[in-house]
């Protein structure tokens, strides 16, 4: 390979691995990225690139004609998932342009280096709108009052404020979730010691935003990962899963310790989740669908499909529980696996991220966080059996993922079967450490 011809791939290689960690820090997929990554080389003549998987990183290495010296460039990207919809699209949108030549190199990397510097797509007082949105329809799902939702949604700006203060002194994420769980229940507490709130309500609105705090997104990432052959990034989301788990458990013991005299955790495991009346169901959807789409950062166009994606998702997974008589684990997977058809179908005829569709969608339709929240608080009242139903909660998440893979592979079989040997060699990935 000529020297100008090695600036030249290092240069293509360079773009497209600014573009993958990008796409790293806002949430995608890391099916999306690999697939983005070799699509840009491929559209600057680089064939045969070797793409190396490892933890928040890439590994490429490029070596036509067997030569002795490959040229290799690594990526790593240490920060949580930005999770920002609206970016998504444009660093998708980008890929898209760069990958068809209808903009230059210079204005792709021109802005790629934009994207890079700018904000999110909201302020974050608009992100915390939809917060409080979705705060509130968990709380009613949770069998809570008005006046419970209400509460539950100035609660989560409460705590959302202690998280941002702890942040900006460098205090470690462990820290900040465990303060905000802590948050949520010494205000509750208070509030039903005050008189303000029943039990039932506080339980409800404590649920409201502790289930808020557990990693769902992450557990959703993780199983994606794995079922998706790409097991060092799913090892890595185990840990945040578990890190993140066990903060919001440390927060909880530290209150419940302080004040075991108070009755706010046995309420809470007798809080009852009877199923929502069809005339509620697409309510509930829409308004949490939307909320979650705001809190995500997806812009005011995509709005609707938001929504629409989180009324589909809440009507399947009624008629399975409902209608079909399903387990909640069955009716989420059959939910979430229409929801996956409809975000690859979205993807391909609309050219949006199908994160417009399966965040808002799961989010706002068959997120079992408050029968996470009530089987753990089961367990802490040691409430006889509650282990069977931390073990169903946690089946019906992993459901999720499970489900939307699947979806989103089904919604691919249109692409032709047969391949030249050429054309495998060049999609296959070797994902290694």
């Amino acid at each position: 390979m000529a020297k100008d011809e090695r600036e030249q791939a290092r240069r293509v290689l360079s773009f497209a691995l600014d573009v993958a960690m990008q796409m790293f820090r806002q949430g995608l997929e890391t099916a999306v990225i690999v697939r983005t990554v070799r699509g840009l080389a491929l559209a600057g003549g680089v064939e045969d690139l070797r793409i190396s998987v490892g933890v928040r990183a890439i590994h490429l290495q490029y070596c036509p004609g067997g030569e002795a010296e490959p040229l290799v460039l690594f990526g790593s990207v240490q920060a949580n998932d930005a999770r920002d919809i609206g970016r998504m699209g444009d660093l998708e949108a980008l890929a898209v342009r760069a990958g068809a030549g209808t903009i230059s190199p210079a204005e792709a990397e021109r802005d790629a280096g934009i994207l890079a510097q700018a904000g999110p797509t909201w302020p974050w007082y608009v992100s915390l709108l939809g917060g409080c949105l979705l705060a509130a329809m968990i709380c009613l799902q949770a069998n809570g009052t008005v006046l419970a939702a209400v509460v539950s949604a100035g609660l989560f700006v409460f705590a959302n404020r202690v998280g941002w203060v702890l942040s900006t002194v460098g205090i470690a994420e462990f820290f900040q979730v465990a303060a905000k769980a802590s948050t949520v229940l010494v205000v509750a507490i208070s509030l039903l010691s005050l008189g303000v709130l029943t039990g039932h309500e506080a339980a409800s609105l404590s649920a409201a935003n502790l289930v808020l705090l557990l990693p769902i997104l992450s557990l959703v990432s993780l199983v994606e990962d794995a079922v998706g052959d790409f097991h060092l990034m799913a090892a890595a989301r185990i840990v945040t899963v578990l890190l993140l788990t066990g903060a919001i458990a440390t927060g909880v013991m530290v209150v419940v310790s302080v004040a075991n005299d108070l009755d706010i955790l046995g309420e809470a495991s007798r809080v009852s989740l009877a199923a929502l009346p069809l005339a509620l169901v697409p309510v509930t959807a829409l308004a949490g669908s939307l909320g979650n789409a705001i809190l995500m950062g997806t812009p005011a166009r995509w709005w609707l499909l938001a929504c629409g994606a989180g009324l589909v998702t809440s009507l399947v997974n009624w008629t399975g529980r409902s209608v079909l008589g399903l387990s909640t684990p069955v009716s989420i997977f059959l939910a979430t696996t229409v929801l996956g058809i409809l975000a690859g179908a979205a993807a391909r005829i609309l050219q949006v991220p199908t994160a417009v569709v399966t965040i808002p969608g799961l989010t706002g339709a068959v997120l079992p966080g408050p029968a996470m929240y009530l089987s753990l608080s089961q367990v802490f009242a040691r409430v006889p059996g509650s282990w069977d139903a931390v073990a169903e909660a946690i089946v019906s998440t992993a459901a999720i993922g499970v489900g939307v893979v699947l979806g989103l592979q089904l919604a691919t079989l249109r692409r032709p079967m047969a391949r030249s040997p050429g054309e495998r060699r060049r999609e296959g990935v070797d994902l290694g450490v």
